[in-house]
């Protein structure tokens, strides 16, 4: 598998990469369908979504796919949105609530490439602790510095 085209997160009033992909727990844990997403080299997902810490709580504010829309006689791309996925949303962010986990949200260079997933390093990460949509703990591990940075919240 090539590197992957990651999420992203605004966080703190900066947009970063996020190294987790917490919409997939969204169809397993709530046993729905996953969307048949037209996968690409880079992003085998098929979509991409946005996401927000917004007062230490997780949410989703975007998603941007392409799925094939069949029809009678033919089919047509089309994109999946919010929208798609919630519909009452009426395209307002959405908190996770279906997520329990960690995400890894990767600062700064680079300092080791690796062409699978999301296995490269980089000069610092953010490792958030949520649960239900909430954020628990944060932690900044900084391997320039050699330093663990724990937060409660964000």
């Amino acid at each position: 598998m090539a590197a992957q085209l990651p999420d992203r997160i605004l966080f703190n009033g900066e947009y970063l990469n996020l190294y987790s992909n917490p919409l997939e727990t969204f169809w397993s844990n709530l046993n729905r369908i996953r969307p048949s997403f037209l996968s690409l080299p880079d992003c085998s997902r098929g979509y991409i979504a946005s996401w927000e810490i917004r007062k230490d709580k997780l949410l989703l504010t975007e998603i941007d796919g392409s799925f094939n829309r069949n029809f009678i006689f033919f089919s047509k791309l089309a994109r999946y949105t919010l929208k798609h996925l919630f519909p009452k949303s009426k395209n307002r962010p959405v908190k996770a609530t279906w997520f329990s986990g960690k995400l890894r949200i990767p600062v700064g260079k680079m300092t080791l490439y690796e062409p699978t997933g999301y296995d490269s390093r980089f000069e610092k990460e953010i490792i958030m602790t949520i649960s239900h949509g909430d954020v628990v703990k944060s932690v900044t591990l900084d391997f320039t510095e050699k330093s663990l940075v724990v937060n409660s919240g964000t």
